[in-house]
């Protein structure tokens, strides 16, 4: 059943980045610039992408520390449970619950209606599984080492918004870091899940394990198509202006499990 301690993170996650997106929208509060593109109606983009960063800095670490105190979630990812990992499990869905809300509040939904399923997916799937029924957590343990690669990617889309040259030095070094962990954490981890979710089948449902199954597919699939669109923004192209880029960045990911 669901414990108190995961129903308060969820809830103080959700309210923290509230205050960090108020903040970033207030000019009294703020301790960084916004770019002069997005200064007026279309600063929630830019606060937007300065919370999915805070976001995935915290998870990425913090899961990368569940998984060395407590290797035993690649060994058992159905049974594994720690309070951490129930920790990170529920910042993530503090996470999606506020940007649901911004994403309707903002866009609405026909713009956005594929970020809106995939964050209510992951949102009923993270409460009745990793909560309620307290296992497969060690699925959302691996999957968070992902967001190594969303800190790379959401620093290309602030360099792009603070109108950084392809060209420059602090791109360059962002861009080997960001095709690095794209390999290594996103595409990666979505093929060594076939496996793990083989190994699993045998463990939980069989409608769990083919639904599990299609999903990886699908998200696998999606990120290669779009990292042929990064390496071809990013090494094939001429230096064209920021929106190009940065929706491409914008649909990489929306395109990964969290």
């Amino acid at each position: 059943m669901f414990t108190p301690s995961s129903l308060l993170t969820t809830l103080v996650s959700c309210l923290g980045f509230w205050i960090l997106n108020k903040s970033l929208n207030s000019n009294n509060l703020i301790i960084i610039p916004v770019p002069d593109k997005y200064a007026g109606l279309t600063r929630y983009k830019w606060r937007n992408v300065v919370g999915s960063l805070v976001h995935a800095t915290v998870v990425s670490i913090v899961g990368a520390f569940c998984l060395y105190t407590t290797p035993q979630y690649l060994q058992d990812r159905v049974e594994t449970y720690t309070s951490l990992g129930e920790f990170n499990i529920a910042v993530t869905i503090g996470y999606l619950i506020y940007d649901t809300r911004d994403l309707l509040q903002h866009q609405g939904v026909t713009s956005t209606w594929p970020i809106l399923l995939h964050h209510l997916t992951l949102i009923s799937t993270g409460l009745h599984m990793f909560f309620y029924h307290q296992r497969l957590l060690g699925y959302g343990i691996i999957c968070s080492l992902i967001e190594f690669n969303s800190v790379f990617l959401h620093a290309r889309q602030l360099l792009l918004m603070y109108s950084f040259s392809k060209s420059s030095g602090i791109y360059k070094m962002n861009n080997v870091f960001n095709i690095f962990t794209y390999i290594a954490f996103r595409l990666a981890i979505f093929t060594t899940l076939f496996p793990f979710v083989w190994e699993d089948c045998g463990r939980i449902t069989p409608l769990l394990c083919n639904g599990f199954l299609l999903c990886v597919s699908i998200l696998l699939v999606i990120n290669l198509v779009l990292f042929y669109r990064l390496i071809k923004s990013d090494f094939f192209s001429t230096n064209r202006k920021d929106d190009t880029d940065i929706l491409v960045n914008n649909n990489i990911n929306n395109g990964k499990s969290r």
